[in-house]
């Protein structure tokens, strides 16, 4: 704020010391023009007079009246020039000098104009006596005297404005040189203290944009991290546990979808369940533990079953598992249910207690079909589970499947 009140002060004292310098420098010249005219004036008024003093005194010498015969317009004149000077000098102090001026140049016109009568009436002796006489030469050197003092006191006047209007300039470039003086030590302290807001700011400037930086890292890393945490939430919200393969809830949202792109394609979908034959006992026999290694080797052979993108091998619940095999029809998926049948048999995981034989068997239940925009799903999951039934109650281990019609 102080720097802006003295940029304020320094501006303001240039534009007022230019303004008077401007006033000064027009004054004094109106000045000088004045002076010299008045100048100009008087020397005339002067020569005026000298030339009708030649012009009377020639007449008288010689006796010859028409010497003088432009007396009258070259007095004219003189009254004229007179008037000029008394009105230019209304101002400047000297009125009292042209008074006395005017006093000795009337005194001379009348002795003057008695000289001029007497010529005209040719009465020479009476008009050299008027005009070579003591009063009259007293008179007109009084009047040179006086004409000269006006003159002299003009000079000493113009002389002394002229000192007071270069005091009053000297002034004002005195105060533009400490306004510009003023204005050039600011500008520095300014352009100082600009840059050194310049460094801060830069400096601070680098400080944010390393803690942006850093900031920006960390989101990244806090995103990724919970990127993959959300990942892995959704892992392990569509993956059961115990055997690693997709839960309940994985297959009700991949039936949904193969059901709908089946039906939109026209393409042939076939629905896979199998139950660990006699599971419950195994349980009893071997315990929970064993049985859950048992359902983990049975998953891993059902997920070494799967060929083809967009099968999916699921645990039902408890014991029973499912596949979802789009593309596949009936031919298809009653082979692929036989293979799956035949390969838990023949890893050879130990069951004492089954009424089947010393080893793990399953059964096995098919359904495919070619869905239909519009139809309901549940029907195709209702024939698998049927045919499933069909091959506990033929004995097990074997595999059923359920043709039907597409509802």
């Amino acid at each position: 704020m102080k720097l802006l009140g003295s940029i304020y002060i320094a501006i303001t004292i240039l534009v007022l010391t230019t303004a008077i310098g401007w006033y000064v420098d027009v004054h004094n010249e109106q000045m000088h023009e004045r002076h010299l005219d008045v100048h100009t004036q008087l020397e005339h008024m002067v020569r005026l007079q000298q030339e009708l003093n030649g012009m009377l005194t020639t007449a008288v010498l010689e006796e010859n009246t028409l010497r003088a015969s432009t007396y009258d317009r070259v007095g004219a004149d003189l009254d004229s020039t007179l008037q000029s000077v008394k009105t230019l000098t209304v101002t400047l102090g000297l009125s009292d000098e042209m008074t006395v001026v005017q006093a000795d140049q009337d005194k001379l016109r009348t002795i003057e104009a008695q000289a001029l009568a007497a010529m005209r009436q040719e009465q020479w002796p009476q008009a050299r006596q008027l005009l070579f006489d003591d009063d009259y030469r007293l008179t007109k050197k009084i009047y040179e005297i006086n004409s000269e003092t006006a003159v002299g006191a003009l000079s000493a006047q113009l002389g002394a404005q002229a000192q007071h209007f270069a005091q009053a300039r000297t002034a004002a470039l005195s105060l533009r040189v400490g306004a510009v003086l003023l204005l050039i030590g600011v500008s520095v302290v300014f352009s100082r203290r600009l840059r050194d807001e310049l460094r801060v700011r830069e400096h601070m400037e680098h400080e944010i944009q390393a803690a942006n930086a850093i900031l920006e890292d960390s989101v990244r890393k806090r995103t990724a991290e919970l990127e993959a945490a959300n990942r892995q939430l959704a892992i392990l919200s569509t993956t059961d546990s115990l055997t690693q393969l997709a839960n309940r809830r994985k297959f009700d949202e991949v039936w949904q979808t193969e059901w709908q792109r089946a039906a939109r394609q026209g393409t042939p979908l076939a629905f896979i369940i199998l139950n660990v034959d006699f599971f419950k006992r195994y349980n009893d026999h071997y315990g929970h533990q064993a049985g859950d290694v048992c359902l983990q080797q049975v998953a891993s052979i059902l997920s070494s079953g799967i060929h083809r993108a967009g099968e999916l091998v699921a645990r039902y619940g408890g014991e029973e598992f499912v596949l979802v095999l789009p593309g596949a029809d009936m031919a298809d998926a009653c082979a692929s249910a036989e293979r799956i049948r035949a390969a838990v048999q023949a890893a050879a995981i130990a069951h004492a207690d089954s009424p089947l034989g010393p080893v793990v068997t399953v059964s096995v239940g098919v359904a495919a079909d070619t869905p239909r925009i519009g139809a309901h799903p549940e029907h195709l999951l209702r024939a698998a589970d049927a045919a499933l039934y069909r091959a506990k109650a033929q004995g097990r281990n074997c595999c059923c499947a359920n043709p039907i019609e597409s509802a």
